[in-house]
């Protein structure tokens, strides 16, 4: 069992590795018409908390339902990467989960900012893809003695992560529904322990409705795109805890290094070196009663790097190997899932989740330099 609900976590994180890279290979929408320039929506959820690991089975007591309010604004070409990306729609949403166990995991709430992107040559088309990032908060957290159950998450605040699959039909001009599939998942980053995570998978309907003046869909001349590299280094913050639960929060830092080419104007590929001091290692080996040296705290990684570009802002992929290092029981692979946005000249900010497949180490907040943009 434990086995397959690693192997769903991994299946579904390659799928949306795969809808990321399919984002840069359909062709360029035809003029449109915006049927509002802005909307409002609500949602339904309906599902379960998804037990990835056995220690989470006991805390599925029933299923769950969600209602999720929506704002958001269909773009229309005013900006190149408008027309690169199909005429996205961008918002904001809030939702309000019950979480199926409201004695010991409580109820969430989520607040985060999504882009809607078409699968195909229009905003249009039938097949979306919806993906959001932003910050949750969990009512019943891990408590040592009065929620010693819940081995799911220990702080109230969190980071969450929802994308969907859906398609829209459109009802008159301005109302559309859309039945999804979705996963929505909170986790803390390890910040306090535990922090196993809780999945919620779920199937959705949402309503939506257009108000304001209807606008032409503007088709903006596609600038001559050259290939080049583009170099980046950045470094990072990071905070964590480690078993034993309610135990020391430890100070991570992280070098990074890389090397990217781009290669249209929506996406990057590279390779980049990381050096990561995190003196929780020699904690663990203390624990676990390893010989450590004074190098036991430094990581050295090696990582393959996919970056999807929104014009300053970009979501990062990395999947990165361990040259060096000396606890061994997080496995030789690491990844990342990570923002940027370049706020000022070649300087951009930066936070990533780095995992060890599907399990958290630690959020990195960092801030960067471009040597080649």
């Amino acid at each position: 069992m434990h086995f397959l609900c690693k192997g769903m976590i991994r299946y579904w994180c390659s799928q949306l590795a795969v809808i990321m890279f399919s984002l840069c290979v359909f062709a360029e929408a035809n003029a449109q018409t915006v049927s509002g320039s802005i909307s409002a929506g609500v949602e339904g959820h309906y599902g379960f908390v998804f037990a990835h690991r056995p220690s989470m089975q006991p805390l599925q007591h029933s299923h769950l339902g969600a209602v999720v309010f929506t704002l958001s604004h269909q773009t229309n070409g005013s900006k190149q990467w408008h027309s690169l990306y199909h005429y996205p729609e961008i918002g904001l949403k809030y939702g309000f989960y019950g979480l199926g166990n409201k004695e010991q995991l409580g109820y969430g709430h989520a607040v985060y900012p999504y882009i809607d992107i078409p699968l195909g040559k229009s905003f249009n088309h039938p097949l979306h893809f919806q993906f959001g990032w932003g910050l949750g908060y969990i009512t019943k957290p891990y408590t040592r003695l009065e929620n010693y159950k819940n081995v799911a998450i220990g702080s109230h605040l969190n980071a969450v992560i929802a994308f969907n699959f859906h398609t829209e039909i459109r009802l008159t001009e301005r109302d559309i529904v859309a039945p999804a599939i979705g996963l929505t998942h909170f986790s803390n980053g390890s910040t306090a322990m535990p922090n196993l995570g809780i999945n919620l998978t779920t199937v959705q309907l949402h309503y939506r409705h257009s108000f304001g003046t209807k606008k032409e869909v503007v088709t903006p001349s596609l600038s001559d795109f050259k290939k080049h590299l583009r170099i980046a280094t950045f470094g990072s913050w990071a905070f964590k805890q480690v078993y034993p639960l309610a135990g020391k929060t430890w100070y991570a830092y992280s070098l990074s290094a890389n090397v990217l080419k781009q290669y249209s104007a929506k996406s990057a590929v590279g390779l980049g070196a990381d050096f990561i001091y995190d003196p929780s290692i020699s904690f663990r080996m203390k624990k676990e009663k390893m010989a450590i040296n004074s190098s036991s705290d430094i990581r050295l990684g090696m990582a393959a790097s996919y970056e999807v570009i929104v014009s300053d802002f970009s979501v990062i992929l990395q999947m990165g190997l361990y040259a060096k290092s000396a606890w061994k029981q997080d496995g030789i692979y690491y990844n990342r899932l990570g923002m940027r946005y370049v706020f000022a000249k070649n300087i951009f900010a930066t936070i990533n989740l780095k995992t060890h497949l599907a399990r958290a180490d630690f959020i990195e907040w960092g801030i960067g330099y471009y040597f080649k943009r």
